[in-house]
């Protein structure tokens, strides 16, 4: 053997050797409010079936500092590419310390190979500078505000109040921009206006917090539609991917005018640690396309164009570096001048697109878009999507493609979909192929209650298996609603193509189109939805958005327990989002509120009513109602505003006006003065 080569293999033996200590040292853990994601490097020596298949080899405990009971997180997902174990701990308590140890089993035995610790985020963390918007140098009266260089510390952040409200024309590209802010929150601001957006929050922020703040009144004002057989006036070379779409006074299509943008304009992919709480975003200036229609307005008014992808404004546009977390906001667009998405991302074909990675999105009420209520597409490497409450949208969720994973869907309520042409697909699409496909989605006790596909292969890429997707389903509830166009009918899930990682079970089917009310799951993988059940769920009132379930549901007790997600009491698992006996309240909050309605249908001439039950709240706590701007066909005739009393109920009275022969779609609102609310969508048929 020649000097050289012994020289490299000893080298090899030596990096080899580094790298597996080095990992055996690290156990990388990145923390939010609720969750905390976790990464174990190098680990090579295990093969797993399935990706997700690895208790019997792996577990991971976590415990609080102060307390003696280590519990188990649930298992961790295995990325053979980059010989890494990784997953999320979830239901947490904010602002605890914990101690986390990752075991392995050997011989039989449970030995610890990696510890760490971490601290959950805080609500409250310390303030050292506080100041009122009207204080600041950088606040005129009808100007926008560029916030650049406000910097706290971990131990002592910044707060701005916003005592007065932000009003700009569309002279102003942002009516309020932050730019290279850290440890920053921006508390109870109005915001209305912005040529393109109404919020900017640069690539180069770090730990800014928006919490409370009312955004609308955002984005350009189209002028003229493009219409492609019009080559004179609409050339190919500039509008060819954009037919039917909206364009602006200058002649640009109007696309991605966000509520709140949180962005790039470098190389730099997004900012980091961006909380965005309890606003409401709501009213935009502009509007998108639907995927087909007719044309309303400029030289091409009243003409017709088929099948083209929606443009206009965003309610929040993002690209993260991570660490983003979206809660507790109502996020909504109008019936006719509907948002693209509600939340939707950009570079979505990229590892480090849209939300990227270690973000949380739960508690959220997402309503009227021409196209998807929510994108996850992109890196969705340790994403977590939990408790929200997703209506009036062509598809609820899009996760096309998932380049990393895993992702996480977890309680997530789907119903009452349509675009402004009444049209709908999928409750969650899916895709991406061999090419783009390699991470994979946890679907675990979700409702549904569409006509469409609940959870569905769609597509994304040029391969062959574009329709391909990894996922694991447990303990959804797949309720197919009665629907008279047989080609607008769907299943529970449909797979278009196998994948090794995939497995399906514990989900319960019911198709109202059926004779036998069977509902069914169309899957290319074998020895999936051996103990599916197939029934009425038995709801207590689904019509009125009541998916909480009735004492003789076959859905109580019927799922499987999943480690640290949904146990249920002693084991006893329901299916579905909403357990029996649980709060009816959707999108859930932690508010002790509930209503008989979360959805009212009504006739064009009709009265209405919903009771509020309350229970314990903090004192002090007021309320105030509002809906929608174009909702000039429906009135209050209770007061808008009045004082909670813990413990109490209270009725809601209000009329509907509206033109024979149309319907309408709508959502009002019962908004605290803690920031939180209760959503009640209006349907009038």
């Amino acid at each position: 053997m020649s000097r050289l080569r012994l020289i490299s293999i000893v080298c090899f033996i030596f990096v080899f050797s580094w790298m597996r200590m080095s990992g055996q040292q690290k156990l990388r853990l990145i923390p939010t409010f609720e969750n905390c994601s976790y990464y174990c490097d190098s680990v090579f020596d295990v093969t797993f079936d399935k990706a997700w298949n690895t208790s019997d080899v792996f577990r991971l405990l976590y415990k609080a500092k102060n307390e003696s009971q280590w519990c188990e997180a649930f298992p961790p997902y295995y990325d053979i590419q980059r010989f890494q174990l990784r997953g999320s701990i979830m239901n947490l308590k904010e602002n605890t310390e914990y101690d986390v140890r990752l075991e392995k089993k050997r011989k039989n035995k449970w030995i610890t190979a990696k510890k760490g610790d971490f601290v959950t985020w805080n609500s409250c963390p310390p303030i050292k500078r506080e100041w009122k918007l009207s204080e600041l140098k950088e606040y005129k009266v009808g100007s926008g505000v560029v916030l650049k260089g406000m910097k706290g510390r971990a131990d002592g952040w910044i707060k701005i109040i916003g005592d007065v409200p932000i009003e700009v024309s569309s002279t102003y590209r942002q009516a309020l921009e932050v730019d290279d802010c850290r440890y920053l929150i921006l508390e109870n601001f109005v915001v209305k206006g912005g040529k393109i957006d109404a919020v900017a929050i640069r690539e180069n922020c770090e730990n800014v917090r928006i919490v409370g703040a009312d955004i609308s009144a955002w984005g350009r004002v189209a002028v003229d539609q493009v219409h492609l057989e019009d080559s004179i006036n609409y050339p190919a070379v500039k509008y060819k991917r954009d037919n039917a779409c909206f364009i602006d006074e200058e002649g640009v299509v109007i696309r991605n005018d966000a509520g709140i943008y949180l962005g790039t304009v470098g190389k730099v992919s997004g900012p980091k640690d961006i909380v965005v709480e309890r606003c409401y975003i709501h009213d935009p200036n502009g509007h998108s396309n639907a995927w087909h229609g007719t044309r309303e307005i400029g030289r091409a008014k009243g003409i017709p164009y088929r099948f083209w992808h929606p443009q206009g404004p965003q309610g929040i546009y993002m690209r993260s570096r991570g660490g983003l977390v979206i809660r507790y906001n109502d996020v909504v667009g109008m019936d006719h001048h509907r948002l693209h998405d509600l939340l939707g991302g950009f570079n979505n074909g990229k590892i480090d697109g849209g939300m990227n990675t270690d973000a949380d999105v739960y508690g959220n009420y997402l309503a009227f878009s021409q196209d998807d209520g929510l994108e996850m597409d992109g890196g969705q490497c340790n994403i977590r999507l939990y408790n929200n409450r997703i209506e009036q949208v062509r598809v609820g969720i899009s996760t096309a493609p998932n380049m990393k994973g895993p992702s996480y869907l977890i309680r997530n309520v789907i119903f009452n979909l349509g675009d402004s042409n009444r049209e709908y697909s999928y409750g969650i699409k899916n895709g991406g192929g061999t090419m783009y496909s390699h991470g994979l989605h946890y679907f675990i006790n979700n409702t549904f209650h569409i006509s469409g596909n609940c959870i569905s292969s769609v597509g994304y890429g040029g391969d062959v298996d574009r329709g391909m997707f990894q996922g694991y389903s447990r303990n959804n509830l797949f309720f197919n609603r009665k629907e008279s166009n047989p080609k607008a009918r769907g299943c529970g899930i449909y797979e278009s193509h196998s994948h090794p990682n995939n497995h399906f079970d514990y989900d319960l089917f019911y198709d109202e189109n059926k004779k036998d009310k069977k509902g069914t799951a169309r899957l290319k993988s074998i020895g999936c939805e051996q103990h599916a059940i197939y029934g009425d769920p038995l709801f207590v009132q689904a019509d009125a958005g009541v998916f909480t379930l009735l004492p003789e549901s076959p859905a109580r007790g019927k799922g499987q327990s999943q480690c640290n997600i949904s146990e249920g009491v002693e084991g006893v698992v329901d299916l579905g989002a909403l357990a029996y006996g649980a709060s009816s309240l959707i999108p859930h909050r932690p508010i002790d509120v509930q209503v008989d309605k979360y959805k009212i249908v009504m006739s064009s001439q009709d009265t209405g009513k919903v009771e509020v039950k309350v229970g314990k709240i903090p004192d002090n706590l007021s309320y105030r109602l509002t809906k929608n701007n174009d909702m000039d066909w429906f009135a209050f005739e209770t007061e808008q505003c009045g004082k909670i009393i813990p413990n109490s109920s209270f009725s809601i009275l209000f009329n509907t006006k509206a033109s024979e022969g149309k319907n309408y779609r709508g959502v009002f609102f019962i908004r605290f003065s803690n920031g939180y609310s209760v959503p009640i969508s209006v349907n009038i048929l």
